[in-house]
């Protein structure tokens, strides 16, 4: 019986929680790869049946092993394959066909050692979507399910562990290792997770496949990622979404950021957006925090696994000088320090020495070396203060001291109600790895704590204020997936005619970096049909055609230089504008002739400018697309006031990044924030559809600038940038 009577998004979850895992290529020796997933299997307490399978051995670990995969039961829903890269392949195809759901693939020599390998990957790939196996790898070094005592890994990184308590964070990777790594770093700070999973080469399950599974987890609150990238940033997209719709804060420890991946192009686009702040632009418009080291992984863990309290913290310290750095730490990081209650601030006075301080941070003095109970007395009146969320207490230096301190909060902790960290400086690591064996949750710096805590928070609150997507912007997404095209398509206008790029349409110019540029009579060409606003123009190469063209479009117009192509302008000198008569247009022409050696030049309607816009579209590997919008004009080139966006672009999108401008106020001013939002979002898609529509050509399309006037977005240049296979 094949795989197939489950699809792969409930295979997903044999991943998780098997019923049976058959272990193929399994070794008696527990520390060796193919040993290591028996022994945490049995030393972990895993429910289910474990088979081992080699036929080298009649036994495996004290288990009965089977020769072959044809000789298990046809029910086994998990098979952690330890083979070598050609010999794992087969061992997939063989599974699938007994009955396989799921597989981890733990071998390297895939597509990470070139195209013998990478066929190898397709193949391995191919027999897994064959029985629809949830495929994880390969080269990767499992997953590990603590909610559910499932471990099909062979990570050294659970040695010496005992029982490892489950907690409600996810943690998914693309490394294996690193994931068991970050993993490792946090539990030992007190971070508790549900489920670590790496991704490996992802031959069959990607990333977001994890995450859309993780959404619909009963059994987890919150995700953290380790990211290095994708070649299919709309499914990534998607499923952040549904993070997001589910309440669940993710947080992603992207790496891998270009040095812009850009030349400083004609285009301002390809300068104000460089490709990690694609990245960036996903993560805010879904709510996605991101972070950037391992301690910040650790400190975030951490305060999820305390509860990260709405409710604010109180903090006890034998420090005066503690205090103070806690209180401002505290303000730094966005963590509200708890306002005690009356009740409290009377119990404490009594409790406490004359000369401590009842505000919080609470100094309990140094007299906390004589009086024993005087920090549990002062922690049992804090944990009766409904205001109270999280107790955080620190302790410097009494190394002398340190058994009798971690007896008295490791009795006191599972006795209070609300959850307890310690920070303990200036004592050596020993002490606080004793704290932590002792089952308390403690650090070193407890400006770690709060960073962590206020990070957790601000997630909480950005899952509410990210723009995600519309319901109509999820229908297109979804309608767009299904048809296979890129994720920003939108439809094609009613009465658009794309023009071609190629075939002898256009004629590309040489740009000061040596790629090749459309001119704007032949980019404007490409925006017609697209329902965008343009300005009335004319081409003429004489003196003659120019006033002809002028009293044809009405005075006054603007005059601009075609040829030679210079990408910009009015900053040479080669635009003249508020042209209000024959004599004016005709000095103007006589000008570029003179300074320019102009050959053609451009006569079009003057259109009234009271606020600009720029708004450029690029080709983007991981988006399809990705945009700028900006203040546009000269201001482009001098306060860079820009933000960089990811398809689809939607109006309530756009909307929300164009408040984040500093041009914001004077652009409503002339428009109002929705109908401006929507004249953008036309300008974007419309600049996308063109690229998606280029067969790869372009590169770029810039509109700079958009003119804001009158009620009205008009398109008032445009500059069009070729790929590099384009170039000489």
């Amino acid at each position: 019986m094949a795989g197939g009577d489950e699809g792969r998004g409930t295979a997903i979850g044999r991943l998780f929680r098997p019923r049976s895992v058959a272990v193929v290529g399994a070794s008696d020796d527990p520390e060796r790869i193919g040993g290591r997933p028996v022994a945490l299997l049995r030393r972990h307490g895993y429910p289910g049946e474990i088979y081992p399978v080699n036929p080298k051995y009649r036994t495996v670990q004290g288990l009965p092993c089977v020769p072959d995969i044809e000789s298990l039961p046809p029910d086994v829903d998990l098979y952690v394959i330890a083979l070598p890269a050609r010999l794992a392949v087969d061992a997939v195809a063989r599974a699938g066909a007994h009955g396989a759901k799921a597989a981890v693939v733990f071998g390297g020599g895939f597509a990470e050692t070139g195209d013998a390998g990478r066929a190898l990957q397709e193949a391995l790939g191919a027999a897994a979507a064959a029985h629809n196996i949830a495929l994880v790898g390969p080269n990767t070094v499992g997953l590990a399910s603590f909610a559910h005592r499932g471990f099909p890994t062979f990570t050294t990184a659970l040695a010496g562990l005992g029982d490892i308590e489950p907690g409600r964070i996810a943690l998914v990777s693309q490394s294996g290792g690193f994931a068991f790594n970050l993993f490792a770093e946090s539990y030992a700070a007190g971070a508790r997770f549900a489920h670590v999973v790496g991704s490996g080469n992802e031959a069959g399950l990607r990333f977001p496949d994890y995450l859309e599974h993780l959404a619909d987890d009963p059994l987890v609150d919150s995700v953290i990622g380790y990211l290095e990238g994708s070649s299919d940033g709309a499914a990534l997209a998607a499923a952040f979404e549904r993070l997001r719709v589910a309440g669940k804060p993710a947080f992603v420890l992207k790496t891998g950021a270009s040095r812009r991946g850009q030349r400083a192009v004609a285009t301002h686009t390809a300068q104000l957006s460089g490709d990690d702040q694609a990245w960036d632009a996903l993560f805010g418009r879904y709510g996605v925090t991101r972070l950037h080291s391992i301690d910040e992984v650790v400190d975030v863990a951490r305060a999820l696994s305390l509860g990260t309290p709405r409710a604010g913290v109180a903090i006890t310290t034998n420090s005066g000088g503690t205090a103070v750095y806690l209180a401002d730490a505290a303000e730094r990081f966005g963590v509200p320090l708890a306002e005690l209650g009356d009740a409290t601030r009377d119990r404490l006075v009594e409790a406490l020495p004359d000369f401590a301080h009842v505000t919080n941070p609470i100094d309990l003095t140094a007299q906390v070396v004589n009086d024993r109970g005087l920090l549990p007395k002062a922690l049992r009146i804090l944990d009766d203060d409904p205001g109270i969320g999280l107790l955080l207490v620190f302790l410097g230096a009494m190394p002398d001291l340190s058994d009798r301190f971690i007896d008295a909060l490791r009795g006191l902790a599972s006795d209070l109600a609300t959850p307890l960290v310690l920070s303990w400086a200036g004592v050596p690591e020993r002490v606080r790895q004793a704290a932590a064996a002792a089952g308390l949750t403690v650090c070193a710096d407890p400006a770690r704590v709060l960073r962590g805590l206020g990070t957790a928070r601000n997630a909480l609150t950005g899952l509410a204020d990210a723009p995600g997507l519309s319901t109509s912007a999820m229908a297109l997404r979804t309608n767009t997936q299904q048809r296979g095209d890129p994720a920003s398509a939108v439809p094609e206008p009613a009465d658009a005619v794309p023009e071609p790029v190629g075939n002898g349409a256009f004629a590309g110019h040489p740009l000061p970096d040596g790629r090749l540029g459309l001119d704007e009579w032949q980019s404007m060409r490409l925006l017609e049909g697209h329902g965008l606003r343009l300005p009335a123009r004319e081409l003429v190469t004489s003196e003659d055609e120019a006033v002809a063209a002028a009293e044809k479009l009405g005075y006054p117009v603007v005059a601009k230089v075609l040829d030679p192509f210079l990408p910009h302008r009015a900053k040479a000198g080669a635009v003249a504008t508020g042209l209000d008569g024959e004599e004016a247009l005709r000095a103007a022409f006589r000008r570029f002739a003179e300074v320019h050696r102009a050959r053609e030049v451009l006569v079009a309607e003057q259109v009234p400018i009271k606020a600009e816009l720029i708004t450029g579209v690029l080709a983007d590997p991981v988006f399809g697309t990705r945009a700028v919008i900006g203040s546009g004009g000269v201001l482009a080139n001098e306060i860079a006031d820009a933000r960089t966006v990811i398809p689809p672009y939607t109006p309530d999108y756009l909307a929300k990044e164009l408040t984040r401008l500093r041009l914001s106020g004077a652009l409503t001013a002339e428009l109002p924030l929705p109908e401006l939002a929507d004249e953008v979002s036309r300008v974007a898609n419309a600049l996308a559809a063109v690229i998606e529509r280029s067969g790869g050509r372009l590169r770029a399309v810039e509109c700079n600038p958009l003119a804001v006037s009158d009620g009205a977005v008009t398109v008032l240049d445009a500059l069009a940038v070729l790929t590099e296979e384009d170039t000489p």
